[in-house]
């Protein structure tokens, strides 16, 4: 397997890492009586729980651009030392993102998600070299 489908991968258990983080502190914010009730009445997650939910969420919502941008240069066989840079700033972007949102000083969390979507640009730079 190519270095980039291994930055692929290592962001699937980033994602499963921080799924599992968020229920954690999600339990221990409302108890397990919510949590594993049908949750009919909506209860707001906040601080650090809440944080880490919308880490997470914004995760799911650029990982389909990350994953297209992948699948494309695979596809189209160009993959190269552009799509294995991407993936891999891509990867540590997101890591750094989570304590980033939920620790750090304004502004950084935007920095390290700009530095997310450089990564996928980087990716496709291999369909034009």
């Amino acid at each position: 397997m190519t270095p980039d489908l291994w930055a692929m991968v290592a962001t699937l258990i980033l994602a499963m890492v921080q799924i599992g983080m968020q229920c954690i502190l999600t339990l221990m914010q409302v108890g397990p009586a919510w949590v594993a009730g049908p949750r009919d009445e909506p209860k707001e997650i906040t601080g650090l729980s809440g944080r880490i939910v919308r880490a997470h969420r914004n995760l799911l919502e650029i990982f389909p651009q990350f994953l297209a941008a992948l699948f494309v240069v695979h596809a189209a066989g160009a993959q190269g030392q552009c799509a294995i840079w991407g993936a891999w700033i891509f990867f540590v972007s997101r890591c750094l993102y989570i304590p980033a949102y939920a620790f750090g000083p304004p502004g950084l969390r935007s920095i390290l998600w700009q530095g997310g979507q450089i990564g996928i640009i980087i990716i496709l730079v291999d369909l034009f070299v």
